[in-house]
């Protein structure tokens, strides 16, 4: 094995750079993009600079930092003064800000290569790993390959090395598992008799949660909507809704109970902390996201139930890891991880889409290019298999693709991708907002209950699979908030729009009487949901 001394082993131009960059726009060392930590820098000459940089960006407003600003910084730490002048600290930030000065825009190239030779020196220092598969000083053709890697493609090619070790041994710590058929039995009849077990966490509606028995261990739920039609903030707000133990309820002016506040994971693949973090706001406080974004005349008790808001969600257990590009593998170990640490009770993955990676991935494992709908069939069945290995609730989302307006293309494979998608999964609902001509049909509904203009849904959810449950081919109409994703339930009809009476709410905890003033979700007056959900629901009737 070649030896080589990675502590030396950095990119000293990148840093030198990187560092010029931080000194010109100091946004740039919190910024999440661009951010390092300790070690990224195996000098101390370096780790100090880099110390000081964090501590003068965590001040706030500050415009740009000089080497007058890092002397001063350190000025009362002798080790870290003595550092600054025998390296002539003062004339290297000042030539670090004059070469960055006109490459402002290369910042995520520098940070990148900082990072990809941090990666190496961990794997070799931390793990003990032989790295010369990927960087050896001796081989030129290597060194070449490795300077026109990203730190990304550093990083996968280490965890490809503990998937492959990991795959050696997956049928010795697989899934399967054999038991005699009266193996415990008197237990599980227990378990029915006492109702132990029998609900998951509620959904918003009390009639979903009817349906599904709420979201429970073991259940594999998927959402189907069309594009904007709030599929990852639904997820995002019934993972919210775990996370939580009280919501601020605006018609009493009070903060109510939610429940037990639970650990959840939320993978997203598109939506950003941001995002994410204002949606979180709006649910929790009740005050429309579009408000909190832009401060839209927000009265003294609003900002003061935002603050308070803000306080709680600091408290949840919430975990988001964002990943636009993903493999099966990948998800697993992520989910194995917040388990192992965290204790996590259910995960929500953003949506069940294609990826470079899942292409390459599922390549690497059959030498085979498979389509798409072949991948993503693969893709759902792991899902499910997720969820029963580490006994968690999973619920994920699908989009329509553009073929279901199409007269011929009333059936999953309007699901974008493949139909096939739905075939392991436990649950189907397929989330469409109500048109007007829903609306003419539901007409005597509304005026024989007496309640037009009160209980007017704009949303509506064809519950088109439930694996084992009672409920199928029905239609639960409710009206959602989208400036908060708070929910109320109307009724239920089956798919011709015939009242089903019998079907009773399950309210776990709690529930939202009034969701505040809705508008009708922009949707497409051409599609037919019962006669997409009828197909949707024939096509997983040989799997139900």
């Amino acid at each position: 094995m070649t030896h080589i001394n990675f502590s030396q082993q950095v990119d000293k131009k990148a840093i030198f750079l990187l560092f010029g960059c931080y000194c010109i726009n100091p946004r740039f060392i919190l910024d999440e993009k661009y951010v390092t930590n300790a070690n990224d820098y195996p000098e101390n000459f370096h780790k100090m600079i880099w110390g000081a940089l964090v501590n003068i960006a965590k001040k706030g407003n500050v415009e740009k930092v000089s080497s007058l600003d890092i002397e001063n910084e350190i000025a009362q730490i002798t080790t870290a003064t003595s550092l600054w002048k025998n390296n002539n600290g003062w004339d290297y930030i000042e030539e670090a800000i004059a070469m960055a000065s006109d490459k402002l825009m290369n910042i995520g190239k520098y940070h990148d290569d900082v990072r990809k030779y941090s990666i190496i020196r961990n794997a070799s220092e931390e793990l003990k790993m032989d790295i010369t598969f990927i960087y050896d000083e001796s081989d030129e053709s290597k060194i070449e390959k490795f300077n026109e890697l990203t730190s990304s493609d550093v990083l996968n090619a280490f965890t490809n090395r503990f998937l492959d070790f990991k795959s050696m041994w997956k049928n010795v710590f697989g899934d399967n598992y054999a038991f005699k058929v009266g193996d415990g039995i008197k237990d599980r009849l227990k378990e029915h008799k006492e109702q132990e077990n029998t609900y998951g966490y509620p959904f918003q509606s009390g009639y979903l949660t009817t349906v599904y028995r709420g979201m429970r261990r073991k259940k594999f739920i998927i959402r189907s909507s069309i594009s904007g039609g709030g599929k990852s903030r639904s997820s995002l707000a019934d993972g919210c809704n775990m996370v939580s133990d009280r919501i601020y309820d605006w018609n009493k002016h009070e903060w109510i109970s939610t429940g037990e506040a639970q650990k959840v994971l939320f993978i997203s693949t598109e939506l950003e902390k941001e995002e994410i973090q204002d949606i979180i706001l709006a649910h929790v406080s009740g005050i429309d996201q579009e408000r909190i974004e832009t401060w839209d005349n927000i009265t003294k008790e609003e900002e003061q139930i935002l603050d308070e808001s803000a306080g709680y969600i600091e408290g949840y257990e919430y975990y988001i890891e964002y990943m636009p590009d993903f493999t099966i593998d990948l998800i697993t170990e992520t989910i194995e991880i917040y388990i192992i640490n965290y204790g996590i009770c259910a995960c929500f993955f953003d949506y069940i889409n294609d990826s470079p990676s899942l292409y390459e991935y599922y390549y690497n494992k059959t030498h085979t290019r498979l389509a798409t709908h072949q991948i993503l069939f693969l893709f759902s069945a792991s899902l499910k298999s997720i969820a029963n290995k580490f006994n968690i609730y999973l619920g994920s989302a699908t989009q329509l693709n553009d073929t279901y307006k199409d007269e011929n293309n009333k059936d999953a494979g309007a699901l974008k991708g493949s139909k096939a998608i739905i075939e392991k999964a436990d649950g189907g609902i397929l989330a469409l907002p109500v048109t007007q001509k829903d609306l003419k049909k539901l007409k005597p509904i509304l005026e024989s209950e007496g309640k037009f203009g009160t209980l007017i849904p704009n949303m509506a959810y064809y519950i088109f699979k439930n694996r084992g449950g009672k409920w199928k081919v029905i239609v639960i109409w409710t009206k959602l908030n989208l400036g908060t994703m708070r929910e109320s339930d109307c009724f239920v009809t089956d798919y011709s729009y015939q009242l089903i009476p019998d079907i009773e709410k399950t309210i776990i905890n709690f529930s939202f009487e009034d969701v505040g003033e809705v508008h009708m979700i922009e949707g497409d007056e051409e599609i037919s949901g019962s006669e997409l959900a009828m197909e949707l629901s024939k096509s997983s009737k040989t799997t139900v």
